[in-house]
């Protein structure tokens, strides 16, 4: 029998170079992760520690600009329409302010006047204002700015359980200072049949 010659293992070859491991990414998915929440987190904080500190305080706001409300209604104008207003025949009480840019007057007159003389009494107290405040300059929008509005009420009696509505007599003289002066009776329909087809239960 021939002797099996055994198989030699030939010596393995080994590279002198080494693999280089490539950096791990996961470090800065983090970072990034972490950047994501962390803005709309500040976004949060920031409004919420900014309404914290103004929570004492009211929020407010101006509806006019620099140019409008030009030239200003000042008190002792305000004063002076009060104390002319008084001379009016048939007025008993009066009332006078000016809150958001309009001036109105409310004027408790006789208890037995009726629409003509209330509306009387509205054109007058109209004619007072204008002399001392002109409607062309102080009601009356220009380019540059918005003015004041003005309303003028006049009434017989405020209504209660002594004194129904349908008796009442109230007439309103209203001027935007975008519009014209507009009186309206505030005690009749502008459009009856329109009220006649509305179903009262």
């Amino acid at each position: 029998m021939a002797k099996q010659m055994k198989k030699v293992k030939k010596p393995q070859k080994f590279s002198n170079t080494v693999k280089e491991k490539k950096p791990k990414q996961g470090h800065k998915l983090v970072w990034f992760t972490i950047i994501i929440i962390a803005i709309p987190c500040a976004i949060v904080a920031y409004v919420l520690l900014t309404s914290i500190g103004g929570q004492n305080k009211p929020v407010t706001g101006d509806r006019f600009g620099k140019e409008d409300l030009n030239p200003e209604i000042s008190s002792s104008m305000i004063k002076d329409i009060e104390s002319q207003l008084a001379s009016i025949d048939g007025v008993e009480n009066i009332e006078v302010n000016l809150k958001s840019a309009t001036l109105r007057i409310s004027l408790d007159i006789v208890d037995d006047a009726n629409s003509e003389k209330a509306s009387s009494i509205c054109e007058s107290a109209y004619s007072i204002v204008d002399s001392i405040c002109p409607i062309s300059t102080y009601f009356t929008n220009t380019e540059d700015g918005k003015m004041y509005d003005l309303e003028i009420a006049s009434f017989t009696y405020i209504v209660d359980d002594a004194h129904p509505v349908e008796g009442q007599v109230y007439i309103q003289l209203t001027k935007t200072g975008a519009g014209s002066k507009v009186i309206d009776n505030m005690n009749a329909a502008k459009n009856q049949s329109i009220v006649d087809q509305i179903k009262r239960y």
